[in-house]
């Protein structure tokens, strides 16, 4: 007899899509200032802010984010690549391992 499960999929909890209906923005109103080292909210890693305009195009490829930390778009916590790649399921997408939401490179006002 074999079992299966369905594959979950998940969505930001409701306290997050709260956060940016109200207009909480924390890739933006974060505080961290270029070149600051913050950690990994997840491992405990050592990661190096770097701050881009939001008016800027990023185009990542392997290892740009080694070591650079990224912002989740709903509740601000810092993650590195590696520990928002392993709370998805999709290799393209990382998201925060707190509320499921994406995450991002934070940005300068």
């Amino acid at each position: 007899m074999a079992l299966f499960r369905r594959k979950r999929r998940y969505s930001p909890s409701a306290s997050a899509l709260y956060a940016v209906q109200a207009g909480h923005e924390p890739w933006l109103d974060h505080g961290l200032a270029d070149g600051e080292t913050v950690t990994c909210g997840r491992c405990a890693g050592q990661l190096g802010v770097r701050l881009v305009s939001p008016s800027s195009v990023t185009v990542s490829h392997d290892g740009a984010l080694d070591g650079i930390a990224l912002i989740c778009t709903a509740c601000g916590r810092l993650l590195c690549r590696d520990c928002a790649l392993a709370a998805s399921d999709n290799p393209y997408m990382p998201k925060c391992d707190h509320c499921r939401a994406g995450v991002t490179v934070p940005m300068s006002r």
